[in-house]
Parts: C-alpha cells; sequence; structure tokens
C-alpha cells in the first residue's frame, strides 16, 4: 500500500511544491470535498479526483463519517499509489487521525494549518486552544483564545455560538474567517455571517480577566487563590475550615431554600455560593498540603464511574430503587466496611430530624427489625402514653427522645421522607398563624 495525505492550506497558493508534485504522480486522486476553496487547484489542471462527499449522506455522524472516510481511502490505496488530500492541515482532519492510527507507513505532506493563518493574521503567537466545529461539543473550554474551524454551515454555526456563550458571554468579541474576508463580531452574531465552508473559522478573544463577560471553574479557583495570597483580602486571608464552616452549612441551606421556593435567578446565584465554598475549603487545604484540587475532582469523578457500574460496566438497574442498590454494594465494596459502619458513618451534625431518618435507613439494610406498622403505631400509642404520665425533668426528655425516634419510623415505614413532612407542615403552619394575625 502507497498512501500520502496531504493538507493543502487555506487557499490555492497553499498548496506546495511537494504536494503538487506527489499529486501529479499519483494513481489514485481523492479529495475530501469539492467544497473546497483549494478545488480550483486539480480543475485548473485537468487532475481527476474522486470525492467523498457521497459519504455525507450515509453517515449517521460526523464519527461515522470519519470512520467511513478513513475506510474508503484505505481500500483505494491498497494497491495503488495513492493520494488523499484535506483543506488545512492534515492533524486537522479526524479521518486523517484515523487513517494513520490504522495505515502504518502513511506519508503525510502536513500543509498550512486553518488555526496557524487565521492566528497569524491576528498576531496570536501563543496561549491559545484549538478545535474542529465537530468536536466542540466534547471540547474542554479553558475560557482564554480559541479558534473553532470547520464551521461550515449555518446550523453548526448556531450550535457553536450556543456552546461557546455558555463560557465566554453574548458579546465577547470575536474574528470571524468566511472566503477572503476577515470580519470583527460579537460572540452572539457567530451565526450571522453571509458565508459557512470548510474554510470558515471563529476566533474567541476574551476581555481581560477582571472585564470577562463569562467565567468558569478554574477562573472560581484563580479567583479564591489571589483572594488568599499574600497580597490578597485581609478576611479571607485570616479564614480556617473551622472560622467559615459554618458557612457551608449556611450556603447549602439557601440553596435548598431557593430551590422550595421555585427561584431559579436566586438559585444560580446560591449554587455558585456553594461551589465558592468547596473552592475555598479545596485551597485551604491545598495550603496545608492536604490535598490537591486535581486529587478532588480525580476522587469524585473516579466515585461517579465505580458507583454507576449499572451505566458503565456490567450491573444492572431497572429503576431507582435497584439503582441506590447497586451504589450501595459498591460503597461498601470500596470502603471495606459492614453496614453496621455504614449507621455510625452518618454525620452527626445532621439536623436531629434527617439524621435519625438516615440511620434508621441503613439500620434497616443492615439487619435491624423496625417492625411493621402496626408494631410502630402501637409503640408510639404507648411512649405518648408513658411521656403524658411522666414528671422528672430528665425522663422527660429521654421519653420525648423515644417518642420522636418512633415517630420518625412510623412515618419512615409510610414511605414518608420525614424533614421534608415536618418542614412542609412548619411552613403552613406559619402560613396560618400569619394569616390569623393579618
Amino acid at each position: 500500500m502507497s498512501l500520502t495525505l496531504i493538507g493543502l492550506g487555506v487557499t490555492e497558493k497553499d498548496v506546495t511544491l511537494a504536494a503538487a508534485e506527489k499529486i501529479s504522480k499519483a494513481e489514485v486522486v481523492l479529495l475530501k470535498t469539492d467544497m473546497t476553496a483549494n478545488y480550483p487547484f486539480f480543475t485548473e489542471r485537468g487532475i481527476k479526483v474522486s470525492t467523498m462527499d457521497h459519504l455525507y449522506g450515509k453517515s449517521r455522524n460526523f464519527d461515522t463519517l470519519a470512520k467511513n472516510v478513513a475506510a474508503e481511502v484505505i481500500a483505494a490505496a491498497k494497491d495503488k499509489e495513492a493520494v488523499y488530500c484535506v483543506d488545512g492541515s492534515v492533524l486537522e482532519d479526524n479521518a486523517c487521525k484515523l487513517i494513520l492510527a490504522k495505515a502504518k507507513g502513511t506519508e503525510v505532506i502536513s500543509g498550512v494549518s486553518k488555526v496557524s493563518s487565521a492566528l497569524e493574521k491576528l498576531g496570536i503567537s501563543g496561549g491559545y486552544s484549538a478545535v474542529s466545529a465537530y468536536d466542540l461539543g466534547d471540547f474542554y473550554l479553558s475560557g482564554g483564545t480559541l479558534c473553532v474551524y470547520d464551521i461550515d454551515s449555518e446550523p453548526l454555526a448556531g450550535e457553536v455560538k450556543l456552546r461557546l456563550m455558555e463560557e465566554y458571554g453574548d458579546e465577547c468579541p470575536c474574528v470571524a474567517f468566511y472566503g477572503n474576508k476577515t470580519e470583527k463580531i460579537l460572540l452572539y452574531e457567530a451565526d450571522r455571517l453571509p458565508v459557512y465552508d470548510y474554510s470558515t473559522r471563529l476566533v474567541i478573544t476574551p476581555r481581560e480577566f477582571l472585564r470577562k463577560d463569562g467565567y468558569n471553574f478554574d477562573d472560581l479557583c484563580r479567583i479564591i487563590k489571589l483572594l488568599r495570597a499574600e497580597n490578597g483580602c485581609p478576611w479571607d486571608r485570616a479564614q480556617t475550615h473551622e472560622s467559615i464552616r459554618i458557612n457551608a452549612i449556611e450556603e447549602v441551606y439557601e440553596m435548598v431554600d431557593a430551590i422550595d421556593r421555585k427561584d431559579d435567578e436566586r438559585l444560580t446565584e446560591e449554587i455558585g455560593d456553594v461551589l465558592m465554598q468547596a473552592v475555598f475549603h479545596t485551597e485551604l487545604a491545598e495550603e496545608r498540603g492536604a490535598l490537591t484540587r486535581g486529587e478532588v475532582l480525580t476522587g469524585v469523578c473516579k466515585k461517579l464511574i465505580s458507583r454507576h457500574t449499572h451505566i458503565f460496566f456490567g450491573d444492572h438497574a431497572a429503576n431507582a430503587s435497584e439503582a441506590l442498590d447497586v451504589w450501595d454494594k459498591n460503597k461498601q465494596k470500596e470502603h471495606g466496611y459492614s453496614l453496621k459502619q455504614a449507621v455510625k458513618d452518618v454525620p452527626e451534625c445532621f439536623p436531629a430530624l434527617l439524621r435519625a431518618e438516615k440511620v434508621q435507613k441503613r439500620s434497616a439494610k443492615a439487619g435491624w427489625n423496625a417492625g411493621d406498622f402496626t408494631e410502630a403505631e402501637n409503640l408510639v400509642v404507648s411512649l405518648a402514653e408513658k411521656l403524658a404520665a411522666e414528671t422528672d425533668v430528665g425522663a422527660i426528655t429521654r421519653d420525648s427522645g423515644d417518642l420522636l425516634f418512633a415517630c420518625v419510623n412510623l412515618a419512615r415505614l409510610k414511605g414518608a421522607e420525614c424533614e421534608v413532612a415536618l418542614k412542609d407542615k412548619t411552613s403552613a403552619f406559619v402560613r396560618d398563624f400569619a394569616g390569623e394575625d393579618d
């Protein structure tokens, strides 16, 4: 097999002498598409080419398209000297990447990169990322300078715009390259260009850090580090895990309150505050060498993978209850402790009602006989009668605890979420009581 992958560059003038010579000697000339700006290079020289355009309609998605193209190119080069030509640089094409992985000994004439040609025009020489529009969905956006190429249709441009606006904001300044033109635009205008083809690129140049339209998780971590730095905020520098422990609890409760109120605007703010608390505690721990942000993120991602074996591996869960059983099974296996140990691990800082409910649920899985509903009901009645007859202060406190614990079990056996039930009842009482005063 003799196969050469050739990058044609961005314009017809970008075709190198080495590429032109290789094309002229090839028995089979394959071209990604006749929609490329370099197609006239072949027509003007009378070079017969076969394009991959027929595979677009036969492919379910762009991953399948790349596989189909790679397979056809490799097959065409089996017994003949073949070249496969793509716009831009060879490594900017996904099918070429697959070919290089499968067909050893394939020659490469790289070509002028779509990315570098755009960045050079803007005077950008470093500190940037680049990605094909087809791969943007799975690409991690760092918030820095970014070049997105292969924006070959208006619908794809719309998808690119929406994805980027999440990171950079609607009015982030950009430079669009299409045809032979260069135009400064704002990000929300990315799907309003007059032309979309394989030469269409978008270079996002975010504002300086303090004036950015959109920030990401890395930016949050950077800000916390700045606040904790030697010349940072005196209050932030003075904090410890213990001094802001209650802040974390308060922020979570405020987030839950926003959920209960169905207030999405407030929820946006409160989720941010919870994230800020998590990053603050991570920074504090990093400063004393206890852990790193990477370890925290790696740990939670590995946990999600290892606990969801019914998603990522061979376990099965037909409903939410079975999924929770899989989670608990995997958790027990990972930690290597018994279900009774899991009961001891319920945090003491939980609200008393929530902790009682959690302890009972885990105890039931560990073999505790909570009785049926009738037994639980009889116990509540008995304990209520005992409490009513008690006069000793210490005994009243103890018996009240017994009664409350038994009430939790009674409600739990009926399927109630006790914390939610009492919260809703208290809120209803407040509304009714306040209404009487009105």
